[in-house]
C-alpha cells in the first residue's frame, strides 16, 4: 500500500495535479512536510505519540488524525477537490473531510477483513468486526471504488454489495526501471549471497496471511527430504521488524518463526533480514532462483510482479490477484496452505534450470506491462468522471 500511493502521488504530481499525502506522524528523523516529487508531498501529523502502536489505538485516534487534518488545510489555506482514501482506517477520515469539504471521496481498500476471514477460516475478533463495518460503510458511501482486480471487484459486489457502476479495476504496476532483470552472480556478490547455489527469496508483512508459516514447512519438508538440497539450498525471508521498538508485533512473529525453523531443522538454511530499501530488494530478486509468494489471500500481488520484473520466476499460490498476475509463462500456481504443493513446485524448479530461464524470460515480458504511469492513466480517469474540468486540476 505504501508503495502503490508513493508511485501513484508521483505520476499524478509530474502530470501537474497536487497531491498531499496525509499520514501519521510514525518516524522521528522524518521532516512533517517530504517532497514525493513535482506537485507530490507525504505530510506527517501528530495523531498520538510517534512510534509505532496497535491499529486499534490508531482506529481510537482517527478523530484526532482528523482534525489535524482540517487544520492543516485551514492553516495552509488549501482546497481539496477530491479525496483518494487508503485501507479501512482512512476511510473513516475521508468521510469526516467530505463532509467538511463537500468533496467527491474515491476508495481504495487494499485488503478487506471479510476475504481475509475467509482465508484464515477463522471467527471474527473484536477489531475485524470494527474493521467489517467501517469497509461496508465506505462502500456505501464512497463515490467510487478502486478494485485491483476483477477477482476484487467480485469479493467487492459479493460479500459487501458494492454497487457495480461505483467500482473500477485498476491493476497495480512496477517501476521497471529499478526492478530489472540483473545478472545473478552480480547480485550474489553485492549481497554477499555466493554461499548458496540455489536462493528462494520471500518478501511480505510477517504474518499468518501471507503464508510465512506454510512456506516454513514446506521448504523442512523439501530439504529433509533431499539432503543434496539441504547443502546447496537458502530461503532468505525479507520484510518485518527484526527491532521490537519498531513493531513489537512483527518482531515477536519473527521468534515464533524462528523457533518453527529450528524444529525443522532448518537454521543454516534460513535468514530473515528484515526490512530493505527497494534498491536492496531489487538485487534480492535478481540474486534469487524462484521467488515464493504463498499468501492465503492477495488483493492483488505486487511482490510477484515485482520478482517478476526482475526476470525471477513465482511459485505462488492460487488465490485472489495473484490469479491474473502469474500466468503459466511466469511462474507456477499452487493451492494455498498446501506444503506438499509449495514443495513439491519449489524443488520442481530448483531441479530444471531451463524452465527457470524459460519462466524468467516470460515473468520479465509479463510484468512490462504493468507500469504506473497506466495506473496513473486509470486513475486519472475515475477522477475525471467525478470532478468537472474547472475543478480536475487538484486531489489528495
Amino acid at each position: 500500500m505504501n508503495v502503490y500511493v508513493r508511485e501513484l502521488a508521483r505520476q499524478l504530481g509530474r502530470r501537474g495535479i497536487e497531491v498531499d499525502v496525509f499520514t501519521r506522524w510514525r518516524e522521528r528523523e522524518d521532516p512533517q512536510i517530504q517532497s514525493l516529487g513535482p506537485n507530490a508531498r507525504v505530510v506527517h501529523l501528530l495523531s498520538g505519540p510517534i512510534g509505532y502502536y496497535p491499529k486499534m489505538d490508531v482506529y481510537r485516534r482517527l478523530p484526532e488524525f482528523s482534525q489535524r487534518v482540517l487544520d492543516f488545510a485551514r492553516d495552509e489555506d488549501r482546497r481539496y477537490d477530491l479525496v483518494h482514501s487508503h485501507y479501512w482506517l482512512s476511510a473513516e477520515v475521508a468521510e469526516v473531510l467530505r463532509s467538511r469539504w463537500r468533496t467527491p471521496v474515491v476508495q481504495m481498500f487494499h485488503t478487506l477483513a471479510l476475504v481475509k476471514a475467509q482465508a484464515m477460516d477463522d471467527s471474527m475478533n473484536g477489531e475485524d468486526q470494527v474493521r467489517e463495518l467501517a469497509e461496508r460503510a465506505a462502500v456505501r458511501t464512497a463515490d467510487r471504488i478502486i478494485a485491483s482486480s476483477e477477482i476484487e471487484l467480485s469479493d467487492l459486489i459479493t460479500l459487501y454489495d458494492a454497487e457495480p457502476s461505483k467500482v473500477r479495476v485498476v491493476p497495480l504496476g512496477v517501476d521497471t526501471r529499478l526492478f530489472r532483470p540483473l545478472r545473478q552472480a552480480d547480485a550474489r556478490a553485492a549481497l554477499g549471497r555466493d554461499a548458496c547455489e540455489f536462493l528462494i527469496l520471500f518478501v511480505g508483512r510477517i504474518e499468518q496471511i501471507k503464508g510465512i508459516d506454510v512456506l516454513l514447512e514446506a521448504i523442512g519438508d523439501l530439504l529433509r527430504g533431499r539432503p543434496d538440497l539441504k547443502r546447496r539450498t537458502c530461503l532468505v525471508v525479507v520484510g518485518g521488524a527484526i527491532d521490537p521498538r519498531i513493531d513489537g508485533s512483527e518482531s515477536e512473529k519473527i521468534a515464533e518463526l524462528q523457533a518453527m525453523v529450528d524444529a525443522h531443522g532448518i537454521g543454516e538454511n534460513v535468514d530473515f533480514v528484515g526490512s530493505l530499501e527497494q534498491p536492496e530488494l531489487a538485487l534480492y530478486y535478481s540474486a534469487a532462483d524462484v521467488c515464493a509468494v504463498p499468501s492465503l489471500t492477495e488483493s492483488f500481488g505486487l511482490v510477484a510482479l515485482e520478482a517478476m520484473a526482475c526476470g525471477t520466476p513465482v511459485v505462488a499460490t492460487r488465490v485472489g490477484g495473484l490469479q491474473t498476475v502469474v500466468t503459466s509463462e511466469s511462474g507456477v500456481l499452487v493451492p494455498p496452505g498446501d506444503a506438499e504443493a509449495l514443495a513439491h513446485a519449489i524443488e520442481s524448479l530448483l531441479d530444471d534450470m531451463e524452465l527457470r530461464i524459460q519462466l524468467a524470460a516470460g515473468a520479465r515480458a509479463r510484468a512490462v506491462t504493468f507500469t504506473w504511469d497506466r495506473v496513473a492513466d486509470g486513475v486519472e480517469d475515475i477522477y475525471s468522471e467525478l470532478l468537472t474540468p474547472a475543478r480536475a486540476g487538484i486531489s489528495k
